[in-house]
């Protein structure tokens, strides 16, 4: 892997998200971004939180976007609609990118067209930030570091419970994600299919039980739907990601009193 090299001398912001909840707010209607900034901080003024407008069809806006900061956090979705030109901007300008994404098919096919361009430019770009893939990987992580080495779980299952004291309520954007990734599960295939196999880790024993769609788990007395969701799919990424690269991870692996950044670039 090269060593990374920051992309521009000083960019004025160490963050920009494009959703007005970090150190700069980005979006395509500044009156709108004003808004939804009253909004998040009622009853209390809004935040002097600096606005930059870009939009996704004006490739130009994205570049300079790129280039006045080191991070983008991406909370714009469908993002097989709308990510890519983020992607695009931020793997040509060697700026870093995260995003909440949740649609395996956009995650891989930003792998298959920008890694190599990102890893050139420096930047790492990392999808699936958001709920509920980081619970799904870290929980993953938490299990395996409660086995005696060299063993290890052939198995790991996940329950999400959700509490509030208010309703919970759905996300347009989420649902209409979920809509487009049913209605594209071909063009996922098809990108597999046109892709070089990654060998898996050998994982010993018989493999697991899918298990029901729907059961009572009495160990934490609730009731249990699968959820369709891609946490698996992003756990396996990672997991692949990291048997094929694991001297650039180590870092990222440590738990000390400071942990020293040794960051990889390109595509996870």
């Amino acid at each position: 892997m090269p060593e990374l090299q920051p992309n521009t001398p000083d960019p004025p912001y160490d963050l920009i998200s494009l959703e007005p909840q970090a150190s700069q707010a980005t979006g395509r209607s500044p009156t709108k971004l004003t808004q939804t900034l009253k909004w998040a901080a009622h009853p209390n003024p809004p935040l002097p939180i600096p606005i930059i407008t870009a939009d996704t069809t004006d490739p130009p806006s994205l570049h300079r976007l790129c280039t006045q900061t080191k991070l983008i956090l991406n909370c714009v979705g469908p993002f097989r609609l709308y990510g890519e030109p983020v992607v695009a901007a931020c793997a040509q300008t060697g700026c870093d990118y995260l995003d909440i994404c949740g649609e395996p098919e956009f995650m891989e096919r930003m792998e298959a067209k920008y890694h190599d361009r990102a890893v050139e430019a420096g930047s790492l770009v990392i999808s699936a930030c958001g709920f509920d893939s980081v619970p799904a990987e870290f929980g993953l992580m938490f299990n395996s570091r409660q086995w005696v080495d060299p063993a290890l779980p052939n198995r790991v299952e996940a329950y999400v419970s959700l509490e509030s004291e208010k309703r919970i309520v759905g996300n347009f954007g989420t649902f209409e994600s979920a809509v487009l990734g049913v209605a594209n599960a071909d063009k996922l295939q098809e990108l597999r299919r046109s892709r070089p196999r990654k060998p898996r880790p050998a994982i010993p024993g018989p493999p697991p039980p899918k298990g029901p769609t729907i059961e009572q788990q009495k160990d934490i007395g609730l009731w249990a739907v699968k959820l369709p969701s891609a946490d698996a799919i992003v756990v396996r990424r990672t997991l692949g990601v990291l048997t094929e690269t694991l001297v650039v991870f180590l870092g990222a692996m440590r738990v000390q009193n400071t942990l020293k950044k040794e960051k990889p670039s390109g595509q996870q």
